[in-house]
């Protein structure tokens, strides 16, 4: 029997704050396969930090949203920030792994790399990825 639906849904506003949860995300997305599942860690981690470091600040300071959700052939991750907007066109430069000194900039390449799906929404106070269980169909939303 297939479980859809919520998985996870957490609020924090620092690293420290999302540390506590890093285990049970992994333990979730292990549904992905041992190493596709890191991976898709990779990624969301990457978007958290996008979200804490360049999303802004606001009203309600840097917290940060994070629901996973199984949405059947997919595992979904949506990021929200809640303070500022982070800017970026979310397109590939694969450019960018060619300059080792370069720092800034590998997050989205590396979150463009690894997820079978990345939107930004929301002016860009979300950043949604999805990546395909084994198995499942590419780009279809499944039973």
């Amino acid at each position: 029997m297939e479980t859809r639906g919520t998985l996870l849904e957490i609020r924090f506003s620092t690293i420290e704050q999302f540390a506590p949860y890093r285990e049970r995300i992994l333990s979730v997305f292990r549904n992905l396969g041992e190493r596709e599942g890191m991976l898709f860690f990779v990624a969301l981690n990457e978007a958290v930090n996008n979200a804490l470091i360049h999303g802004g600040t606001g009203r309600e300071g840097r917290a940060v949203e994070l629901s996973v959700r199984d949405e059947g052939p997919r595992i979904c991750a949506a990021i929200r920030n809640c303070g500022g907007c982070f800017s970026h066109d979310m397109k590939p430069d694969p450019e960018v792994f060619d300059n080792v000194f370069r720092e800034s900039g590998r997050g989205v390449q590396i979150i463009l790399h690894i997820a079978d799906e990345c939107s930004i929404g929301e002016s860009g106070r979300l950043v949604s990825l999805c990546m395909h269980k084994p198995g499942a169909a590419a780009g279809g939303q499944g039973e």
